[in-house]
């Protein structure tokens, strides 16, 4: 199972700071809202990530044709082996795909909506593939049931590509793709903070409390401040 990121600059070295995370995930949207608050260029900036957190940094290209995408990806790749291409559900992109997945590359391929499109990604060599769980859910379609769906396809064919499921909102959504058959989640850092909360454990942590306040034991003065 994989706990992917998402979120600022800070909070991505945050996450990785806890150990609990594997990877760090872009979208366009991050890409510019990290370069906006750090006046850099993504490069850069994406640079920096990958040196202080030591995690996979996927990076969503632009492209729209192979040709750039694969040049963008490579371009990336040189910067540090650990920044990775995120590319998009398109004929350019499964070509892409193929491409830079024979040179070695573990390709994420995003927007991934139709079981066509999981299979090509899987042809196309991906590594991982990333479903849109919410936006699935508005467009009319049962998410949770696609999930299952593509696990069950990939499980029969012997498949490795990973199903990592983003626009993930909510502590309900995240259980279902799990239940589904994801292989882990890609969750932006606010989620990530609430993935332990259940007022079950807080109640049960309150009474404990009450116990360890009646309790005599030596540790407590030899812990660190």
């Amino acid at each position: 199972m994989k706990l992917w990121i998402a979120g600022s600059v800070t909070q991505v070295k945050a996450a990785a700071a806890t150990g609990l995370t594997t990877t760090i995930v872009t979208n366009p949207t991050v890409v510019a809202q990290w370069t906006s608050a750090q006046q850099q260029p993504i490069e850069d900036i994406a640079d920096d990530v990958v040196q202080s957190t030591g995690l996979p940094l996927y990076i969503q290209l632009h492209g729209p044709s192979a040709t750039s995408f694969i040049a963008e990806a490579r371009a990336l790749r040189r910067l540090h082996p650990l920044i990775l291409p995120k590319l998009p559900s398109t004929t350019e992109g499964f070509i892409a795909c193929r491409a830079l997945a024979s040179e070695g590359m573990p390709v994420l391929v995003t927007t991934v909506c139709s079981v066509n499109q999981a299979y090509l990604a899987a042809v196309s060599g991906a590594a991982s593939i990333c479903p849109y769980f919410a936006r699935l859910g508005e467009s009319g379609q049962d998410p949770a049931a696609f999930i299952a769906t593509v696990a069950a396809l990939y499980a029969r064919q012997g498949i490795k590509t990973e199903i990592l499921p983003a626009s993930i909102r909510t502590l309900a959504q995240a259980e279902a793709a799990l239940v589904a058959g994801a292989s882990g989640l890609i969750i932006f850092d606010d989620l990530f903070r609430q993935l332990c909360d259940h007022g079950v454990t807080d109640s049960s942590l309150k009474d404990f409390e009450t116990d360890w306040d009646k309790t005599f034991y030596r540790f407590e003065n030899k812990l660190p401040a």
